[in-house]
């Protein structure tokens, strides 16, 4: 399962993500096992991707979960 923690309003450290959907100064859509985040705000980077793990910076205003599949 995918594992979100925030560092106040301006990070986002996501782990087992698997890619990157979207991605833009205001979303950042990634693929995590048979999830899709998406974050939503302003500014925002994709600072560090690696094979699990996502860094987002920027001014975080939302977060949403979505289950693929049944």
């Amino acid at each position: 399962l995918p594992a979100i923690e925030l560092r106040g309003n301006r990070e986002a450290v996501v782990e087992h993500c698997e890619s990157v959907l979207e991605y833009s100064q205001e979303r950042v859509r990634l693929r995590a096992k048979s999830f899709q985040l998406e974050f939503t705000g302003r500014n925002l980077r994709l600072n560090c991707m690696t094979d699990e793990s996502a860094i987002i910076t920027g001014f975080i205003t939302g977060i949403g979960l979505t289950q693929q599949g049944g």
